[in-house]
């Protein structure tokens, strides 16, 4: 593309700037965008993983460049503020890419990133450029031995709920802080931590194995450097995301994400991404639908280690679309790249532990653990993520934010038979839609995971075993019972039914209208309340609004 481009006479200047960056024009090239910054828990070693993208981009022939966008790291800041800005930082992601690629002189670009956000953005940017693209991130951290068993990073929030309860010795703070990873990485504890990583993988849009094999490792810089093959092969087959990203893929990509488990903000983004496409029959109840049918598969064998190295020894990706092949769950007629189907690339995947990674016929649960459900507590929808119980009724505790309800936990105020409401972190009213993480880890900590429930217009995390509603639209800045329920309200919450309710007299909800103090933001500066102001509601994806 660059050597059409600067041949053209009115292209000098363009020429000149070639010779002074270096750029063999003779040869196709790979941009490399990554988003790493020392400062990442997630992102810090992407360096060393750019060098290894090189590497296999000069093997098959090409030239590259590197270039940076800015990123976020919402591992280490669950239960802050900063969170806030996590989904922001997709569309901020996708301008970059927009505004980095918009030259043309790219003929592919590899993406290096780890948090689900910032890839989701650079996917979304490069479909608007409709260029040819592979991703690479920097894998999942080794797990934290404590207490003679492996955890992830959502053990130190638990440990906290412990400690305070006096379930742990104060004094086992030290060995505790002394256990803090010292492998960088994604979270290996949660599948929903590298889901997006992992459905790249269903797409051709990333080699095998990179949503599931760990930082740091040998295996780790092989996917790096079969990426940057990956990349040249796409980009001179013009295998563009427009290409790809057909309506059979992201069902695919969307089942394959429900039948591991589940993860909301990878919904979230595949509407988005539908969006963007024009795809129009992506959406809740479509994704509702899909849950249904779709058997959980991804089975945690060994309680004593994560899931994440358990699901990679098993066969990862591979073997998990194998499964769902075999049971006609998805259709292997797609194409990841030119002459190669879904079904041809799962030919010779085999299924190292189907205990782990399980046929369809011997699934954990019937269907996924995600599901979507209705009610006048959620008009438009919400989603619901369960593990033992599929049904609850019990009484309301209202807060206006996750601070608020972490504080009446440990004040000991959040008892069993309670719902946790929690308002105020949807895309408007957070603003920017945080994942709640901190609170339910206490509960957690609390043992009080199968004895309450939580719904919030936020962002839900897959960890948690009990029920939790969160993406609840309307939000609750906008005129909706949601928006006014009250403490000593009685909600249902039924999986089963597809249902979450309040029982409330018309003329009692009518004065509570009159009543309300609807607060638009209960925080934000500049960036987060002029996102607030142009995206959409949660349902549609949390994409722009664009003015006609």
């Amino acid at each position: 593309m660059l050597r059409e481009f600067i041949e053209q006479l009115d292209k000098l200047p363009q020429k000149a700037m070639v010779n002074c960056v270096e750029i063999n024009a003779e040869k196709p090239l790979i941009g490399i965008i990554s988003a790493q910054n020392d400062v990442s828990f997630a992102h810090k070693n992407l360096d060393s993983i750019c060098e290894r993208v090189k590497e296999g981009v000069i093997a098959s022939g090409a030239s590259t460049k590197i270039a940076h966008v800015a990123s976020i790291d919402c591992t280490t800041l669950h239960g802050t503020q900063s969170t806030k800005y996590d989904l922001p930082s997709r569309d901020l992601t996708a301008n970059a890419v927009e505004l980095l690629c918009s030259n043309e002189f790219f003929d592919g670009v590899v993406f290096v990133a780890s948090e689900p956000n910032i890839v989701a953005g650079m996917l979304l940017g490069a479909i608007r450029l409709n260029i040819p693209c592979a991703f690479v991130c920097e894998g999942t951290m080794m797990p934290i031995k404590y207490d003679h068993k492996e955890h992830g990073f959502i053990h130190f929030f638990e440990q906290i709920a412990r400690i305070k309860t006096g379930k742990t010795p104060f004094e086992s703070i030290s060995e505790i802080e002394s256990n803090l990873p010292l492998a960088l990485g994604t979270d290996c504890e949660r599948y929903g931590a590298n889901s997006f990583n992992c459905i790249l993988e269903a797409a051709g849009l990333a080699v095998k194995g990179n949503g599931t094999a760990s930082a740091l490792s040998v295996e780790r810089k092989t996917i790096a450097y079969n990426t940057g093959k990956l990349i040249v092969s796409l980009a001179n087959n013009k295998f563009t995301p427009r290409r790809l990203l057909t309506q059979t893929m992201l069902c695919n990509m969307a089942i394959l994400d429900l039948a591991c488990g589940g993860s909301s903000t990878t919904m979230l983004n595949l509407i988005a991404i539908s969006k963007e496409l024009g795809i129009k029959n992506l959406t809740f109840k479509t994704i509702g639908d899909m849950a249904k049918s779709t058997p959980l598969l991804l089975n945690l064998e060994d309680e004593s280690s994560c899931i994440m190295p358990q699901f990679h020894k098993a066969g990862g990706v591979y073997a998990m679309l194998k499964q769902l092949l075999d049971a006609r769950l998805i259709k292997g007629d797609v194409y990841i790249n030119e002459g190669v189907s879904l079904e041809q690339s799962l030919e010779n995947v085999t299924v190292n532990n189907i205990q782990v990674i399980r046929p369809a016929d011997n699934s954990v649960m019937g269907s996924s653990r995600l599901r979507v459900i209705y009610g006048n507590v959620a008009e438009d929808g919400a989603f619901v993520q369960y593990r033992n119980e599929s049904n609850f009724t019990g009484t309301a505790k209202v807060y206006s934010n996750e601070e608020m309800a972490i504080d009446a936990l440990l004040h000991r105020e959040i008892r069993a038979g309670d719902v946790v409401v929690i308002r105020g972190e949807g895309p408007k009213s957070g603003p920017g839609m945080r994942e709640i993480y901190a609170s339910l880890a206490l509960l957690k900590g609390f043992d009080l995971e199968d004895k309450v429930a939580v719904i919030t217009d936020g962002r839900i995390s897959d960890f948690y075993n009990g029920i939790v509603v969160g993406h609840i639209t309307p939000e609750s800045s906008e005129q909706s019972l949601f928006s006014v329920l009250q403490d000593g309200d009685e909600i249902e919450i039924s999986v089963t039914k597809g249902k979450i309710a309040c029982d409330v007299k018309a003329k009692e909800l009518t004065q509570r209208y009159r009543d309300a103090d609807i607060d638009v933001s209960n925080y934000g500066n500049f960036f987060l309340k002029n996102w607030a102001k142009t995206c959409t509601s949660a349902v549609d994806g949390c994409v722009y609004k664009l003015k006609k």
